[in-house]
C-alpha cells in the first residue's frame, strides 16, 4: 500500500502495518456523501482493540479481527462520529450495539479503523445518524 512520504514522519508511522478490512461500499458512500474506500486496520489498533476490549470480545468467542470483519460485513447503521469520523454500527434489537469507528484518511486514500467495540446503544443518542438499511 502506498504511504505518503514526508519530512516529519515519525519512524513508527513509516513502520505501520495495514491490513484491509473492507470496502465502504459506492451505493452507502452516496447515501452518506462521503468517498467510497476501502477501510484498513494497522497492527496497533488490533492490539488497541484487544488490550481494551479483551473481555468484551471473549463474552462473545470472537477474536479482534473477527468481530472486525462481523461488523464491516453486516452493519446496518452509520452515524457521524467525533471530528467527523463515521461509526459503523450493528442494531439487532437489543440493548448493546457494536461499532467501529473509522477516520478519515482519505488523504491517504482509505478509511482507517480506530477501534471497535460493543456499546450501548444510549451512546448513540447524541450522534447524528447519516444512514439505515432498509
Amino acid at each position: 500500500m502506498k504511504q505518503k512520504q514526508t519530512a516529519n514522519r515519525s519512524r513508527i508511522e513509516e513502520q505501520r502495518h495495514y491490513r484491509k478490512v473492507g470496502r465502504l461500499s459506492p451505493t452507502i458512500a452516496k447515501a452518506i456523501r462521503r468517498k467510497s474506500a476501502d477501510i484498513y486496520i494497522d497492527e496497533n489498533h488490533i492490539t488497541h482493540i484487544f488490550n481494551r476490549h479483551e473481555k468484551e470480545l471473549a463474552s462473545i468467542g470472537f477474536t479482534p479481527m473477527m468481530f472486525l470483519n462481523a461488523i464491516i460485513n453486516n452493519f446496518n447503521r452509520v452515524y457521524k462520529g467525533n471530528r467527523n469520523a463515521l461509526i459503523l454500527v450493528k442494531w439487532n434489537g437489543v440493548p448493546k450495539v457494536v461499532i467501529i469507528e473509522l477516520n478519515l484518511a482519505l488523504k491517504e486514500g482509505f478509511y482507517e479503523v480506530l477501534t471497535a467495540l460493543i456499546r450501548a446503544k444510549k451512546s448513540l443518542k447524541t450522534k447524528d445518524l447519516l444512514w439505515q438499511k432498509k
